[in-house]
């Protein structure tokens, strides 16, 4: 589905996000955001756990579809919001509100409370890490990532790098068993990397990527499965194509993407000038 008539940029670099679009991680993700509940001493309601349990240990997709590309330091506190809401969680003994709208609400808004609830959103990132990092043997690729990446290195003159929110420590065990994968990467940029000031939808991190592979942003393309990746990509002025996840309206990318596709297998790079057809490497897409 092709969502732009603009006249089209000659591509001379490709930027990949990670999480859902190089790799399937987003159940395990949600397994392991469920579990560091339990992890930071601040458990989930057994009956929620076990509704949760029962659910393949994802997330509720009103709340994953919030969080998706989300850096931790944002996603961690949406969540605890979520539980407080609609699990009835109690939360840790300090009962500070997570709710939509506690900035506005906080009983103190001073350097003590900024301070607790820094150190709360630290602690569940890193459980949520942990927990993540004990399953990595089970995180494989996405449909046509692979297959994609390799294609786009064989073409010659065109510099690849990952954009993610991921922190540095997340990647380096997420890639273990995907360094086939990770060798055509000239960079990876992270969400902890101290030139990425603004997590996702602000552009920073795709500009980053573009200016260590020396292409003007205009001149990427940008490989992205959330809506907050997606309107990153666009804001700092690449090319962006969306790869939802299947639970997504494809319509929520209209005005936030160039062109979107049902997976890896579904890129044709003629229309960016790259001689790179994803249905020629595979009958079964």
């Amino acid at each position: 589905m092709s969502l732009s008539t603009k006249t089209t940029p000659k591509i001379k670099a490709v930027i990949f996000d990670l999480d859902g679009t190089l790799l399937d991680t987003e159940s395990l993700s949600c397994r392991s955001v469920i579990d560091a509940f339990e992890l930071t001493n601040a458990p989930l309601k057994p009956a929620i756990r076990s509704q949760l349990k029962q659910d393949g240990d994802l997330l509720p997709w009103e709340l994953k579809q919030r969080i998706l590309g989300l850096r931790g330091s944002e996603w961690v506190p949406i969540t605890l919001g979520y539980a407080q809401e609609k699990w009835d969680w109690v939360g840790h003994e300090n009962g500070l509100d997570w709710r939509d709208g506690w900035q506005s609400r906080r009983k103190n808004k001073d350097t003590q409370e900024s301070e607790t609830r820094k150190r709360i959103i630290n602690t569940f990132i890193e459980a949520w890490e942990r927990r993540l990092g004990s399953l990595c043997e089970q995180v494989v690729a996405c449909p046509g990532a692979l297959e994609l990446v390799r294609a786009l290195s064989e073409h010659g003159d065109l510099p690849l790098a990952v954009a993610t929110s991921s922190r540095s420590e997340g990647v380096r065990k997420k890639r273990i068993k995907h360094e086939e994968m990770f060798q055509f990467f000239e960079h990876v940029v992270t969400g902890d990397d101290k030139n990425v000031r603004n997590g996702k939808p602000a552009p920073d991190i795709f500009l980053e990527a573009a200016r260590r592979l020396n292409v003007h942003p205009s001149e990427c393309i940008v490989f992205e499965d959330s809506l907050q990746g997606a309107i990153a990509g666009k804001a700092a002025g690449c090319v962006t194509i969306a790869v939802p996840d299947k639970r997504m309206e494809k319509e929520a990318f209209i005005d936030h993407s160039d062109h979107v596709i049902p997976s890896m297998w579904h890129f044709e790079g003629k229309k960016w000038g790259i001689d790179v057809d994803m249905s020629n490497h595979s009958i079964d897409n």
